[in-house]
Parts: C-alpha cells; structure tokens; sequence
C-alpha cells in the first residue's frame, strides 16, 4: 500500500528509532516562485494579455489641400498564457495515527504526520520552480521558453508576430565581457528598448565570470579590495558569493537554472498567472486510510518577452 504505513516509513518517526528531530538532506527550490509576482485570472483557461503590436497606418505629412485619406488603427492581439495544475496525494492509515499518537510530540521523536504534509507543498513548490525555469512554451510555460526568438508561445507564432521575439545568441565558449555588452546593445536599441535589471544565470556561471572580471592572482583582473579595517580585518578577497552586478545592475545567480544560458531580465514583465491557490482537500476514507490532495493551478507569464534577452551554449 503507498502512503505512509504502520508497517513501513512510519518506524523512522518512532521514539525508540532515533534521536528527536529529522534532518532533511533534500533540496528544494522555494527561491524561484516569488520573481512572478502573482496576477490571478478573472475566468477561463488562460491568462490573457491584449498587445498592441502596430501602429496607425494613416500616419503621415500632407500639403494644403490634400485629401483626408482613409483612416487606420492600432493592431492588436491577444496573448494566451497557459496555466498547468499541479498536485501531491498523501495517504496515512489508521494504524500509523495510532501508533504517532495522532501526531503527539511526546510520543515520537518527530510530528511524521505534519511533515508529510508540509514536505509535500514543498515538493509542489520545487516542481512549480523547476518549470518555471524551464524551457517550455505550451503548459508548463518556462523562462527559458518565454525569453527566445523562435517558436510559438502564450499562443503568437513568432514568426508571424516577430515584436515578440526576445534578442537571443549562442555561443561555445567561456563567458566573455564583450558577450554581455553584445546583448545589453541589441536589446536596449531600437525595437526591443529594453530597460532590464537583472542578470539571471547559474552559480556556475557566476564562477566563470568571476574568473573572467575578478580573478586575484589572475593577469589583468580587476579585484576591489576594501581598506577600511585592514588591520584588523587583513585582506578580504571577493568569492563566488560575493555580489557582482554590471553598470548597477546585480547577477543574480539562481539555482536549477540551466548551467550554459545568461539572460537579462526586465523584472517589471514577469508574472504568475493563478488559476487556484494552495488548496488541500480530503479525499475520503479507503479501508483503514485517509486520504488527501493537495493541488495549485498557475503558469508564468510575461507582459512583453522582447524586453529581456538570452546567451546559451556557453561552457557549463
């Protein structure tokens, strides 16, 4: 039988099995969720984003006496962003509830049947992460999806709608200045115009990039040092860890992201499109267990992708 068990998992949690407490050797991504601030949908299956991509043909100088001419309008088109529903099942039986004493601290060394629960909305949540770092362009939607310059994605064909291509490159080196420049130029220039704030790529990019701008010991390095108490405090060489940021701008170095990819981010544009809110349901009796389900429905979003860039195939 899955779920937890008296004659299984639950002997873990017992006095007699261990010291008090459990250590969570897991890692679980609860860092990513909180830079798509939440917009929740008013009805239907998707959050929708009207775009105006175009301007009034009828613009234009005339002389004296010219005729009006026939009149133009803005374009528009909406963008579908999907949502994906996400759950985790839990299961306990009665002989487990008897034997934690319904979860009673002083019966066991640690509450199993409170963990299960909290461990799995933190399991949820590190799926969710996980995919917003993804790649995908249909449900679940990732960053990595989002900011591209092919495919198709919140349904608009960006072969057909190009303003909704980010700047994208590629290339099979290390981490230079002069790509990061490269990127800054082509988005912020005309059409893009981005005004991105944030550098996103991995801690192993961040050590590439300290070995590239901030190397001690390394020929034509630049490496700040901070005299202020160096008598006491000797010299405090910056590490990986360190806060790096380009012309005021931070890296921002996020974990579970692809290893090889930058990005610049123009945090203003990223949501989380929510369908239903942590929700936990029973789901009834079987035999001597309970059952419950735990479930969220949301997918990320982005107000105008072209406003944000991507460098990939650099060395992981």
């Amino acid at each position: 039988m899955a779920g937890v068990t008296a004659a299984s998992s639950i002997s873990d949690a017992l006095r007699s099995q261990a010291g008090p407490g459990v250590v969570d050797t897991t890692w679980r991504n609860n860092e990513v969720l909180q830079l798509f601030p939440v917009r929740p949908l008013t009805g239907g299956a998707t959050y929708n984003r009207k775009m105006l991509y175009s301007f009034n043909s009828s613009v234009g100088s005339y002389n004296e006496g010219d005729a009006a001419g026939i009149a133009g309008s803005q374009s528009y088109v909406t963008a579908q962003w999907p949502v994906t529903y996400y759950k985790v099942v839990i299961q306990i039986t009665g002989h487990a509830v008897d034997q934690l004493k319904n979860g009673n601290p002083t019966a066991a060394f640690f509450n199993q049947l409170e963990l299960e629960f909290t461990k799995g909305m933190a399991d949820l949540v590190d799926k969710v992460s996980n995919d917003f770092l993804g790649s995908g362009t249909t449900a679940p939607v990732g960053i990595q999806g989002i900011v591209s310059s092919s495919g198709t994605v919140a349904g608009l064909s960006r072969t057909t709608y190009t303003w909704f291509q980010a700047y994208q490159s590629s290339s099979g080196t290390t981490i230079a200045l002069a790509d990061l420049d490269s990127a800054e130029f082509n988005s912020r220039d005309a059409d893009n115009a981005s005004n991105f704030n944030e550098y996103w790529t991995s801690w192993k990019q961040v050590y590439k990039y300290k070995g590239v701008a901030a190397q001690s010991g390394i020929a034509n390095n630049s490496v700040l040092i901070n005299a202020q108490d160096a008598a006491s405090m000797g010299i405090n060489l910056p590490g990986v860890s360190t806060p790096m940021s380009i012309a005021g701008r931070p890296i921002r170095p996020i974990r579970d992201l692809t290893n090889s990819i930058w990005m610049g981010i123009q945090t203003d544009t990223l949501f989380t499109g929510l369908q239903r809110d942590f929700t936990t349901v029973p789901l009834g009796r079987v035999d001597d267990s309970e059952k419950f389900m735990t479930t969220v429905a949301l997918g990320a979003g982005c107000d105008n992708p072209r406003k944000n860039w991507k460098l990939t195939g650099f060395t992981a």
